[in-house]
């Protein structure tokens, strides 16, 4: 593949080498050689370095900026739960239908029915998505298979996916998304099967980074997630955790006293919590997207996790059931409307944060020999890219020495 060479930037908008400033340039260009940035910044400066004849593409007069970094997914499912949507407008709550045999266990019996191959197509299609809309780097939980060999096959699935796409794929395992239905009378026992047999089996497989545990009401107790992230950590995993979305548990404190990278949810959460965050040098990871999708009221504290000085990120949380949405543009007007969250805030929120809680915010602090990951939009300012919304706005994407439009 030739270089890349973007032109006529309107406005070009990347954070300093520390990651603490964002900066905002205009009259721009930017200059990928073999993959990697070379060069970029005033167009006559970056004009001046380039050599050969590199595939040029001309922003317009638009805005260019990282691309997206979405930290917390459920790629990989099968099967549909529009019916369950259409319960939850007619005033059933996403735990009623859940206590009724709907929620993650209709999604389980849906994934673990389909075969690995279509898993593979299913997710495929949805990176697509995600890339069309402006995301470069997808963290992708398993939790739908909830046997040894149906979260097997969904981690298998969830690599397979990812080879030979642009989008990079982080895996996490999350066999302690629900209690399932076998082992409706014995939560122990399937405790058990997660730390002596699920883990070690994962850890074997070689594909997730990550282990995960919903611990909220409904789900897993602060015990069982101790237990289960103990195990996690012997087996060198590191740890993510759901918590606070229906009622605080006092889990946020035990995860971060146990290591976990990012705590996610958190609407139910406080400054004890925010605090914690911050002492840990975890992410906040807010999931706004899913509070809009459950017609709840009460959104995470976006301002008190701030104050605090805590690591903020946004994510989507794409899964069928509380947040069918992948392209976090749609979730970045939630975040201005609800959580009054700027738009340099959300762009931080949206790359080098979360890419932070996956380990990579380096790649996102834009320097001569960094990955390129860069999106091309058809407005021109920042403030633009959440004005008009609904409607996506990424124009191309480029990733390494691809161009994708």
């Amino acid at each position: 593949m030739p270089d890349t060479l973007i032109t006529n930037i309107g406005e070009l908008v990347y954070f300093s080498p520390s990651g603490e400033k964002l900066i905002r340039e205009k009259n721009c260009a930017l200059y990928v050689v073999d993959g990697l940035i070379r060069s970029f910044g005033s167009q006559d400066e970056v004009l001046s370095n380039v050599s050969g004849n590199p595939k040029e593409i001309d922003a317009r007069g638009c805005l260019v900026t990282p691309s997206f970094v979405d930290c917390h997914t459920h790629l990989v499912f099968a099967g549909k739960r529009a019916y369950e949507f259409r319960r939850r407008i007619e005033g059933e709550s996403y735990l009623e239908i859940a206590e009724r045999g709907g929620g993650i266990l209709s999604t389980v019996r849906s994934t673990r029915e389909a075969s690995e191959e279509q898993l593979v197509e299913i997710a495929r299609r949805r990176l697509d998505g995600m890339l069309r809309c402006g995301t470069s780097v997808v963290e992708a939980k398993s939790g739908y298979g909830l046997t040894t060999e149906d979260e097997l096959k969904m981690l298998s699935a969830t690599e397979k996916a990812g080879r030979d796409h642009p989008i990079e794929i982080i895996p996490t395992f999350l066999g302690a998304h629900a209690i399932p239905q076998e082992y409706k009378e014995d939560r122990e026992g399937y405790v058990d099967l997660i730390c002596d047999e699920m883990l070690p089996a994962v850890k074997e497989q070689g594909i997730a980074k990550y282990c995960d545990v919903f611990c909220d009401k409904g789900a897993f107790t602060v015990n069982e997630m101790e237990r289960i992230f103990t195990r996690a950590k012997e087996l060198g995993f590191e740890l993510r955790a759901h918590l606070n979305e229906f009622e605080n548990l006092d889990g946020v404190r035990v995860a971060c006293e146990l290591g976990a990278v990012s705590v996610d949810h958190l609407t139910k959460s406080d400054r004890d919590d925010a605090e914690a965050i911050k002492d840990a040098d975890c992410v906040a990871v807010l999931l706004p997207g899913t509070t809009f999708f459950l017609g709840e009221s009460e959104y995470a504290d976006y301002r008190m996790f701030k104050g605090e000085g805590s690591r903020v990120a946004v994510a989507s949380d794409f899964n069928p059931g509380s947040s069918m949405c992948y392209c976090l543009q749609s979730v970045a007007i939630i975040c201005a409307v609800y959580l009054g969250m700027t738009p340099e805030e959300i762009l931080r929120a949206m790359t080098i944060e979360p890419a932070y809680s996956l380990g990579m915010a380096d790649e996102f602090l834009w320097r001569e020999g960094v990955p390129a990951r860069v999106n091309i939009y058809d407005v021109e300012t920042l403030e633009e890219l959440i004005y008009p919304w609904g409607v996506n706005h990424v124009r191309g994407v480029v990733v390494g020495d691809g161009y994708f439009s």
